[in-house]
This record gives C-alpha cells, sequence and structure tokens, in this order.
C-alpha cells in the first residue's frame, strides 16, 4: 500500500513539473533569422521625442512623411547575411502669391492708387535616392556588428512656373513684378536633372532593445560621381515692337558639368527596425 502511495506521489509531482514547463514563456528570439524581413524607418523623430522630456519645449510626438523620409528594408538570407534597401524621397510642391501693384488700375482716369493685384509662382521639387546593398552580421548577443557593401542612384529635378497679375505689353514694358526684373520676367524655370552614382561600404551597430526591433546607425565610405544637367528657362520680353517668348540655357549645349570624389556620408544613419 505505502508502495502504491509513494508512486501516485511520483506521478504527480512529474506530472507537476511537466505542466509547470510547458507553461513558461518561450524565450524571446531577439535577433533575426533566416527568413525574417526588416522594416525601418529614421530614428530621428523618436530621439527628438525622448529629448523632449529634458527641454523646456517639452515633447512632441513623432510624425512620419514621405518627404525626407529615409525607409529601410532587409531580407535574411541567413541570421548573419541580408540583402537591403535603402529609399529617400523628397518630392513636394509649394506656391508663393504675393500682392502688387495694379498698373491698370493705378494709371486709369481717374486713377486708383490703392489697387493690387497677385503674382504668384509654383515651385515643385522631386529627389529620389536609392540603394541596394549585401549585409553580413556578427554578434551573438543583441548588440550586433554589421558591414558590407552597397551601390546607390539618385535623381534630383526642380521647375518653377510664374502668373502674372500685370500683363506685359508694348505700353507697359515693366509691368509691376513681385518675383524677378520686370523688364524680361521668366515663365517657366526647368532645373537640369542631377544624377548621382555611388558605390562603397558600410559599417554599423545594431542593438535590440525588444524582442525583433531594433535601434542602429551605420557610416558609409565611398566613390561618389554626378552630373547636373543644364537649367532651362522660358522668359517674356518686349523686343521690336512685340511681346515675345525666349527660351534660355544656363550654358552652351555642348557643356556638361560632372564630379567625382570620395567621402564619408552620415545622412540617415540612425535608423529603428522592425522585424518580422
Amino acid at each position: 500500500m505505502k508502495r502504491i502511495i509513494a508512486s501516485f506521489f511520483l506521478c504527480m509531482g512529474m506530472l507537476a513539473v511537466a505542466t509547470a514547463q510547458e507553461s513558461q514563456p518561450a524565450e524571446p528570439k531577439y535577433l533575426p533569422e533566416a527568413g525574417d524581413f526588416a522594416l525601418g524607418i529614421d530614428a530621428a523623430p523618436f530621439l527628438e521625442y525622448v529629448g523632449g522630456f529634458f527641454s523646456q519645449n517639452g515633447a512632441k510626438a513623432p510624425t512620419f512623411g514621405l518627404q525626407g523620409q529615409g525607409i529601410y528594408a532587409k531580407y535574411f538570407l541567413e541570421s548573419d547575411r541580408a540583402i537591403r534597401a535603402k529609399l529617400r524621397l523628397d518630392i513636394y510642391s509649394e506656391s508663393y502669391k504675393k500682392d502688387i501693384q495694379n498698373d491698370e488700375a493705378v494709371s486709369a482716369n481717374p486713377p486708383t492708387p490703392d489697387a493690387t493685384t497677385i503674382d504668384t509662382r509654383k515651385q515643385g521639387v522631386t529627389s529620389v535616392d536609392l540603394s541596394v546593398g549585401y549585409e553580413f552580421r556578427r554578434g551573438r548577443s543583441r548588440v550586433q556588428r554589421f558591414y558590407g557593401g552597397e551601390l546607390g542612384l539618385g535623381l534630383g529635378k526642380n521647375s518653377s512656373t510664374y502668373e502674372y497679375g500685370n500683363p506685359m505689353t508694348v505700353a507697359n514694358p515693366s509691368p509691376s513684378t513681385a518675383f524677378s526684373n520686370p523688364s524680361s520676367r521668366p515663365l517657366e524655370e526647368k532645373g537640369g536633372l542631377n544624377f548621382t552614382f555611388r558605390l562603397g561600404g558600410f559599417v554599423g551597430v545594431e542593438y535590440f532593445i525588444a524582442n525583433k526591433l531594433s535601434l542602429g546607425g551605420e557610416f558609409t565610405l565611398g566613390l561618389k560621381a554626378s552630373i547636373q544637367g543644364q537649367d532651362e528657362a522660358t522668359v517674356q520680353r518686349v523686343e521690336a515692337g512685340e511681346v515675345r517668348e525666349f527660351a534660355t540655357r544656363s550654358r552652351n549645349a555642348n557643356d556638361v558639368s560632372s564630379s567625382f570624389g570620395v567621402r564619408t556620408e552620415a545622412g540617415g544613419s540612425i535608423f529603428l527596425i522592425f522585424h518580422f
């Protein structure tokens, strides 16, 4: 009888131990594994938010948008190797309006000396920067060091258009204008296409502050070449007794502007990465 009771309590103890082991949560896997995908953003808004707690102005919640925001993506071939891409967009348009004297009303009979009209300038900027690379990683703790190489391409362009409240006429060849020389004023301006090519390496450190969530920074060093296209504009002026439009360029058609050099680039070097 004693043996039966002892065996019963032994079985119950083993069952309790097994149940307790099964109920314990699995140890979180902080580090990335093969097949993981990672998506990240610039950490500057978060750092400014935290820093705001120690300033007199107070903390402001972080905001995000495409304008100037770096987007990071990685796919892990193995736990220590990944294919990565980085995209930065800066696309926006602005409109400026300014009151200007209404020449027709001021010179009318009777005149209206306080009459105004509006000049408008619309400006657009487009900048796209994309880089792809191969990354190697080292470290078994939450602190991971990484290095590798990448290829980058960048495109940039800007333009402006103008609308004037005072028309240019033979009788009024220099109308009141807010944005330019009244006797030769632009109707449209197009900045030359800027093309940038980069080839280099990077090195950085990434710390996993939580399960599959990391904060890191990196520096790059490499070769950079750029080509700047010609600026073009369409201007309006009175010539030979009539209002004409002329196309202008910043330089001769055969001129090409280019540069080549080696430099360190720290832009977008601090990031927050989410792993899935």
